[in-house]
């Protein structure tokens, strides 16, 4: 009579697929990663892109960059309402309460000078959170993603050209994790 025993799975065994699993699991989370980050540094060009484009088709209008108070909201948003400008023709799209994927606030400012030669209109990804402050650093952007938006938009330079990042030429040479993009028409 022919006995019946069936033998099982070893600990070693067990351990390996375990551990193959882990790996390709491990794989897959770092693909999906990366894929993640891509993406969110299309939506942040293309939001600059626009807002941009939103600017200008304001400025060719009225003659003048666009300027939202402080705290800037739906009321006093001048790409939304036109406040009495002369030539508004709009609604041109929102420029207040923007936030990138990093969970900085972004939108236009004529607070910094890019080229030396005076205080320039540009985009900012700025590294605090909305309606936080200076310092906060809530929404930092990771220095390969501002490499990354700046290789798409300019020269990826952090140090040149018309987007500067990481204390490059602007805010005191201190700041990190925001980029300064003049708009350029």
């Amino acid at each position: 009579m022919k006995s019946n025993t069936s033998r099982g799975f070893t600990l070693t065994e067990l351990l390996i697929v375990i551990a193959i699993i882990g790996l390709l699991a491990g794989i897959i989370l770092a693909a999906i990663s990366k894929a993640r980050e891509k993406a969110q540094i299309a939506k942040t060009v293309i939001e600059v892109k626009e807002l941009s484009k939103s600017v200008y088709q304001y400025y060719v209008d009225t003659g003048i960059n666009p300027q939202c108070a402080f705290p800037c909201s739906a009321i006093n948003d001048p790409l939304m309402n036109s406040l009495g400008v002369s030539g508004w023709a709009g609604p041109y799209g929102v420029m207040y309460g923007k936030v990138h994927p990093w969970g900085g606030a972004f939108g236009p400012t004529d607070d910094y000078d890019i080229d030396g030669g005076g205080n320039d209109y540009v985009v900012d990804l700025n590294d605090d959170r909305p309606g936080m402050g200076g310092g906060d650093n809530g929404g930092r952007i990771p220095t390969n993603v501002l490499l990354e938006i700046d290789r798409i938009l300019d020269d990826g330079d952090l140090s040149t050209g018309n987007a500067r990042a990481n204390g490059l030429d602007f805010g005191g040479g201190t700041v990190l994790g925001e980029m300064m993009i003049k708009m350029t028409w």
